[in-house]
């Protein structure tokens, strides 16, 4: 089970599942690579004589014998065009991550509390496990579950929760440079609450959206819109009519890739339900080139929809809202995109790591921690199990 997938996987399961032979040539292939594919079949024909004329079909011949064996992925003709596409082209590597509560709530019991574990270790201590991961991509965007703000909660309902102004620094120490604030728990500390945590955020250099604020993060001379949006409290038609409105203002702004985080589904169901699905489905058709969800707090499964990957929820993270959680299973979901010169950006490689949302199976010590051996495994199955009922799924590719 333990292996990093990429969307050339996926485009060569698409092609053949839906008959697409269509090319150009040289282009830039989903893993950020030249290919000339008409070259590659006539200077090679027993290649095309096995696998077909399909681009990818020939790329994928290219990528697993053709290097070891010497074979030109481009014609030599080219190499001025190929080296001025190399030239252009710029990657960007996003990491998404659940839900993350960066304290507690209202009446929560005492002992093993997010704010003991501040108390004694300080805001370094929360991401230090997964705090490699997130350095080295371009951006980490997260689920911010609760204000972080020097208000009280005011609101009227079981476990209204919130962070310190000081827990900024776990973000911080975390690499993380992107939230969204589109959540159930948002204005638990009214709205006074929800505007000091937005400026704490922005005085700390904190990308955050919710509702109809969105963000833009420039890495590498490609812009990265993000959304966020609460579908618990909204029907399918006013969102989609606010994520065509938004989505339609990210790409005027420039913005080659738009992720588009919600907030909905039904806690602790290991499924996606058809409401939930529809919204995900309206996103990327109205422009959304990944969705993540959360809210359930446990893992849901990965589809494929029209191209694009929808993770239906990342679960739980660093949640200072449960001390000790029966299922900490956890995800990273981590995307690369490629873009040329016409700014248009394409999946590259897609990684899943498996994590859980504390160092120890005893209690929470709510220390994300990445897994490996048997319990990787684990995971990986348990998101394959509940990715079965789509018709195209993370795990067909």
């Amino acid at each position: 089970m333990k292996k990093k997938f990429t969307f050339a996987m996926f485009i060569f399961a698409f092609v053949f599942r839906y008959g697409i032979t269509a090319y150009a040539q040289p282009e830039i292939m989903s893993d950020g690579a030249i290919f000339d594919a008409e070259y590659y079949a006539a200077a090679y024909p027993d290649v095309p004589a096995v696998v077909g004329y399909d681009k990818e079909a020939l790329y994928q011949h290219y990528v697993t014998f053709g290097k070891s064996e010497g074979r030109l992925a481009t014609n030599p003709d080219d190499a001025e065009e190929v080296a001025r596409m190399q030239a252009e082209i710029r990657t960007v590597t996003i990491s998404f991550a659940g839900d993350c509560t960066l304290g507690g709530y209202k009446g929560q019991g005492r002992g093993n509390q997010w704010r003991d574990y501040y108390e004694l270790y300080g805001n370094d201590y929360f991401f230090k496990n997964v705090k490699e991961i997130f350095e080295q991509d371009d951006i980490t965007f997260v689920n911010l579950e609760g204000a972080l703000t020097p208000y009280e909660q005011v609101i009227k309902k079981t476990y209204p929760i919130k962070g310190e102004p000081e827990h900024v620094g776990a973000l911080l120490s975390g690499s993380i440079e992107a939230v969204s604030m589109a959540n159930n728990h948002t204005y638990d500390c009214g709205q006074a609450g929800y505007d000091s945590c937005r400026q704490l955020l922005a005085d700390n250099g904190i990308a955050y959206c919710g509702g109809m604020e969105t963000c833009i993060l420039e890495r590498n001379g490609i812009k990265v819109g993000f959304i966020g949006l609460d579908c618990l409290e909204n029907s399918i038609g006013s969102l989609t009519n606010s994520l065509k409105a938004l989505t339609t203002d990210l790409r005027g702004s420039g913005c080659s890739i738009i992720c588009v985080m919600f907030h909905g589904g039904i806690e602790c169901d290991y499924e996606s339900n058809s409401a939930t699905e529809a919204f995900a489905h309206s996103a990327v058709d109205c422009g959304a080139d990944i969705v993540l969800g959360a809210h359930p707090h446990v893992v849901q499964g990965i589809e494929i929809y029209n191209g694009k990957v929808i993770c239906y929820s990342l679960g739980n993270f660093s949640f200072g809202a449960n001390r000790n959680p029966k299922d900490k299973d956890t995800f990273i979901f981590q995307q690369t995109f490629y873009a040329g010169g016409d700014g248009k950006a394409v999946y590259g490689k897609s990684n899943v790591i498996p994590c859980k949302i504390s160092s120890t199976d005893t209690k929470n010590d709510y220390c994300p921690t990445p897994q490996t051996g048997a319990e990787y495994d684990r995971i990986m199955q348990k998101l394959e199990r509940s990715s079965r009922k789509y018709p195209v799924s993370y795990f067909d590719l």
